[in-house]
């Protein structure tokens, strides 16, 4: 799964240490959500994106929105 959450997470100022923490996940976790695109469970995902204060689409399904749009185009 390809995702932004580094990008997201730097852009408001959170460590990964703080992310962890706010989230209740492991760092190793988040580590591999950002660098290997390991898929979070759908409460997790939720969690993160509420701890960034962003809408879970925003960080986490940026391509496939840009595949659908690409797909309804052609």
């Amino acid at each position: 799964m390809n995702n932004r959450l580094r990008e997201v997470r730097v852009e408001v100022g959170m460590s990964l240490s703080e992310l962890a923490r706010r989230t209740q996940a492991s760092r190793q976790t988040i580590t591999n959500i950002e660098l290997h695109g390991q898929e979070p469970s759908g409460f997790l995902m939720l969690s993160i994106a509420q701890a960034l204060n962003k809408d879970p689409r925003e960080i986490f399904f940026v391509d496939n929105v840009i595949q659908d749009l690409q797909k309804q185009i052609v």
